[in-house]
């Protein structure tokens, strides 16, 4: 049977799930939202599409570096250590806010040590963010798993033509390269060049002025239907304002501001292309030997339904701890073949 792996921007999932549930809570650990709704949310992806391998894939701490270095102002609207310098908060809303980001690493801790128990791969590597080591394992594996990548940033389109799924959270349905047109209006070969020019506002990467999605459909739209590529849409814009003076008009300021600014588009191309992501040796390692058996010594169920009740995880379920854990089963069974085989070369 073919790897079915599913791949987690776990970082993204754990903030989506700590402000989705944040009122979910129990006398024992406090609010349990994050830790609760990310392994619910994991269990429901792997019992929907079959999965038999989980990877977690967080982001480590300083990633981004290597973009903030290109680029300075790389996340710069991100909140940081010294968010409260930025904005105006009474003494109240800076503990509450210094609370929450407590409760955020907590759970996070959490969900790493259940995560062990249930045989859930992770990979976390300093100075690297997710998106790349995700982008990595595709590249690297795609030929030899059926991959799905749960996460919102739509960036992950410029890998569709690896043959991978993207299970986007808003979206009800699996998003691959066949169906992508019915949830966005452009093809998705596109998806690079379309960050090139207009930028990524969540991630602070300045666009060409006046060159959003919208204005690039106007005047190029055969992006809905094929393959552009950066220098293809220069090349139509000069001869669109060539054309214009020709005409008497004036050249069109957007399609100006696009010929005028290589040097940015050549940044960007640097800072959002996937498909050379910004890894180090470490992340080559660790995809290396992501396929070594996990030792079943001491780790399972003992100390994963430990951990639920001291938590009181079961109580916010309102079942057993056999119903919640059912779905993990096929990775686990699959991890135990793994080990026993490797285990048997070595007799």
């Amino acid at each position: 049977m073919k790897t079915r792996t599913l791949l987690v921007d776990s970082s993204y999932l754990l903030q989506r799930s700590f402000h989705g549930a944040k009122d979910t809570s129990t006398s024992a650990f406090g609010h349990i939202g994050g830790l609760y709704q990310f392994f619910t949310t994991v269990r429901k992806m792997i019992k929907e599409h079959m999965i038999n391998k989980v990877v977690l894939v967080w982001d480590g701490q300083g990633g981004g570096i290597q973009r903030y270095v290109i680029d300075h102002a790389y996340k710069a609207n991100r909140k940081n250590k010294e968010w409260y310098k930025k904005i105006e908060l009474s003494d109240r809303d800076i503990k509450r806010e210094e609370e929450k980001e407590a409760s955020i690493l907590k759970q996070r801790v959490r969900i790493q040590k259940y995560a062990e128990e249930l045989f859930l791969r992770q990979i976390e590597i300093q100075d690297i963010e997710a998106d790349d080591i995700i982008a990595a394992y595709c590249l690297k594996y795609n030929n030899k798993e059926e991959i799905f990548l749960y996460s919102s940033d739509r960036d992950f389109a410029q890998l569709l033509d690896l043959n991978i799924t993207i299970l986007f959270p808003n979206i009800d349905q699996p998003v691959n390269k066949a169906n992508y047109m019915m949830y966005f209006n452009h093809h998705y070969s596109n998806a690079l060049m379309l960050k090139i020019i207009c930028g990524d506002t969540s991630d602070n990467i300045d666009g060409i002025e006046g060159m959003g999605e919208d204005t690039l459909l106007k005047y190029f739209p055969e992006i809905k239907f094929k393959h552009l590529m950066v220098r293809e849409i220069c090349k139509r814009a000069d001869e669109i304002n060539r054309e214009r003076i020709l005409n008497k008009k004036k050249p069109l300021k957007a399609l100006d501001n696009l010929l005028h600014n290589i040097d940015r588009l050549k940044m960007n191309f640097q800072l959002v292309n996937l498909r050379e992501p910004m890894i180090n040796d470490e992340v080559r390692t660790e995809l290396d030997n992501i396929d070594s058996p996990l030792s079943f010594d001491d780790r399972g169920s003992k100390n994963l339904i430990k951990m639920m009740k001291e938590d009181e995880f079961l109580s916010v379920y309102g079942s057993t701890f056999v119903q919640y854990v059912e779905p993990f089963y096929t990775v686990i069974m699959c991890e135990r073949d793994l080990y026993q085989k490797e285990n048997s070369k070595k007799k």
